[in-house]
């Protein structure tokens, strides 16, 4: 087995190549809207005086965030009236492409926000493997495809790329390390993420306004 795995990241090829080239993982992702829309409603608000986060975790270049982020900050709106500020925050590596991100958030016809002055995009530049937002800060997180990759390249692949095609102890190596990822992923969006609502009182309030 190889043993000269490497720490660094790749990214996706910038100029909003990847914005162009990603309506195959955009349609997958849509199947997941109304899990997003559920947990919206299940999420305490906390005090009306604080802004409302969405975090964007493996933003890429924006595109495929669009529809997501607008389901979200549509039903926030139902919950929490026009006025409440909402901070949107895009999560990728440092050397993503961050200009391609924010020209779709900019100019993109499907933007969201695009009526709504109480929206704020952000961004950070860091790995979802870290830390990126404080304790009990993120009132819900969207992910699609992102934490398929991995935080590290645990070993060389000999002969090809695909780990798939690999056995053995190369094969070992990848899985340890991606269920080592899944955990932390897991683990540090349960640490930033808001408490949710008792099951019991959302349904009360489902059964009151009639929806």
């Amino acid at each position: 087995m190889p043993d000269s795995p490497t720490t660094v990241h790749g990214v996706m090829e910038g100029d909003g190549a990847y914005n162009r080239h990603a309506r195959i993982q955009a349609r997958g992702a849509g199947v997941a809207l109304g899990l997003l829309e559920d947990a919206v409603g299940l999420i305490d608000l906390g005090p009306a005086d604080q802004p409302i986060v969405i975090a964007d975790y493996g933003s890429s270049q924006g595109k495929n965030s669009l529809a997501p982020l607008a389901a979200a900050i549509q039903k926030f709106r139902l919950r929490a009236g026009p006025d409440r500020p909402i901070l949107v925050y895009h999560v990728d590596l440092p050397a993503n492409d961050f200009n391609s991100l924010f020209s779709v958030l900019d100019s993109d016809p499907d933007r969201y926000g695009t009526d709504d002055g109480q929206v704020f995009p952000c961004a950070v530049g860091k790995s979802f493997y870290e830390s990126v937002l404080p304790s009990d800060y993120v009132h819900v997180g969207w992910s699609s495809y992102a934490a398929v990759w991995l935080s590290r390249l645990p070993a060389l692949i000999p002969d090809h790329l695909v780990v798939l095609r690999s056995s053995g102890a190369v094969r070992s190596a990848f899985e340890r390390q991606a269920a080592q990822d899944w955990e932390t992923f897991l683990a540090l969006r349960a640490r930033a993420q808001r408490p949710a609502r008792s099951r019991t009182s959302w349904n009360g309030r489902r059964r009151s306004n009639g929806v």
